[in-house]
């Protein structure tokens, strides 16, 4: 009984030290995302430096240091900075935790240092390998050479928004093709049905220049909609794509945010980078969940330098939220989505 006890107790106290190292091992928490890079910048975690790049996430006691150009960052409270060429800053979980240092002297952030660009603060988000399994799910599955109606999906805010879509048939001869555009209301009557241009193998895009009549931001009114080849026959019954406008609330704070960060814009305030940034973080938030609504902004920062990479991965995890036929699209984008937008 003894040496059961001293053989129990022995385990116990080895499964603890186990467990306390792989605590040790936990990665500090997330606490800002980089907005926006000019020049050269990098980060120091720990004994690890990497250059500074759109899009990362950077966690608790990382350094970040600007050699040339400029860099810009949100902490996940909302609030913005922007570091020079020469200045380092040691993170902490706010501005007012973290220190700045420049030309060799080291100080705290005050509140002229940063300046507060969303009072709900960012969405952590969980940034884990999961979705990595997702895309290899459907990296195998071929498109079947029809255009997939990519955008609105979900919930969306935007009054009159820009429809996408995508043509996985390949097989002609390239250039601009005529498709049909179909929109319908929940009770599937037919609203708008016109003739739009595109191209094979590209994220097409389309806005009516003039609302169609009964397709207005009413909330929770649902649509749904296609793309399909000219000629082509209108499918009875609902259609590919549906869509619902958030309440009236959800509407005014989009557009309120919104107008509110181009206005910061506008002032010089925020850089470009970052205003798409942090639309981007506005509508994919999960807390919202107006992926669509985010979708030109995420395409906007795909054609600025160094943008792409972080705008595939983000379109990728959008695609694989919308499901269905749109899933397939993930691996195109996240691999190389310079290729696949249109110009």
């Amino acid at each position: 009984m003894i040496r059961l006890s001293l053989f129990a107790f022995t385990a116990a106290f080895l499964f603890f030290g186990v467990a306390t190292d792989l605590r040790a091992e936990e990665p500090a928490r997330e606490v800002a995302l980089v907005t926006a890079v000019t020049g050269t910048a990098s980060v120091r975690s720990g004994d690890s430096v990497r250059t500074l790049v759109l899009g990362l996430r950077l966690r608790l006691g990382d350094e970040v240091a600007v050699s040339g150009g400029k860099a810009s960052l949100v902490f996940l409270t909302g609030d913005f900075l922007s570091l020079k060429d020469g200045e380092t800053l040691l993170l902490g979980a706010t501005p007012g935790e973290s220190t700045l240092t420049v030309g060799g002297a080291t100080r705290g952030l005050g509140p002229d240092d940063a300046m507060t660009v969303t009072e709900k603060g960012l969405n952590a988000g969980a940034e884990g390998g999961v979705w990595q399994a997702q895309l290899a799910s459907v990296s195998g599955i071929r498109g079947d050479g029809m255009p997939i109606a990519v955008a609105p999906r979900l919930a969306i805010a935007g009054e009159n928004p820009v429809f996408y879509w995508f043509d996985t048939d390949t097989s002609g001869a390239g250039g601009m093709r005529s498709y049909r555009l179909v929109l319908k209301n929940e009770e599937s009557t037919v609203l708008a049905d016109q003739v739009i241009r595109g191209m094979a193998g590209r994220l097409n895009h389309f806005r009516f220049d003039r609302v169609p009549a009964g397709f207005e931001a009413t909330p929770r009114m649902h649509f749904n909609w296609t793309v399909l080849p000219e000629g082509a026959g209108v499918p009875e019954g609902q259609l590919d794509a549906s869509f619902v406008f958030v309440d009236r609330a959800g509407i005014a704070a989009a557009d309120e945010e919104e107008a509110r960060l181009h206005g910061l814009l506008e002032k010089g305030q925020l850089d470009e980078t970052s205003y798409h940034m942090l639309l981007c973080a506005v509508f994919l938030d999960e807390r919202e969940r107006l992926f669509s609504d985010g979708l030109p902004h995420l395409l906007a920062l795909a054609a600025l330098p160094d943008g792409a990479t972080y705008a595939g991965e983000q379109i990728a995890r959008m695609f694989l939220r919308f499901g269905n036929q749109v899933s397939t699209l993930a691996p195109l984008f996240n691999r190389m989505p310079g290729a696949y937008i249109g110009k």
